[in-house]
């Protein structure tokens, strides 16, 4: 089965998590802007879900330690499964 933004990425993110980063204008609860196809950050498609990706991957988001490996993992094959809602 494919991975979803629904039912396998956001579940991940807290509310503190998108508390902190709405400021930013880094929408983690919006399920339009995760999946959104448009070119965005310097990326050809999919720029917001990449950019996220960037932060997760850094260690930059959440602010109080990375997502662990499986977690990743996950967030990568939804993008490989073509951004689902």
């Amino acid at each position: 089965m494919p991975t979803s933004y629904a039912a396998d990425i956001r579940p991940k993110f807290r509310e503190s998590d998108i508390a902190c980063m709405t400021p930013r204008h880094i929408l983690l609860d919006s399920q339009a802007w995760m999946c959104d196809p448009a070119p965005q950050f310097g990326y050809d498609d999919h720029g917001n879900a990449r950019v996220v990706l960037e932060r997760l991957e850094a260690g930059d988001m959440p602010p109080d330690g990375g997502w662990p490996p499986e977690w990743l993992a996950t967030y990568k094959q939804w993008m490989s499964d073509g951004f689902a809602p």
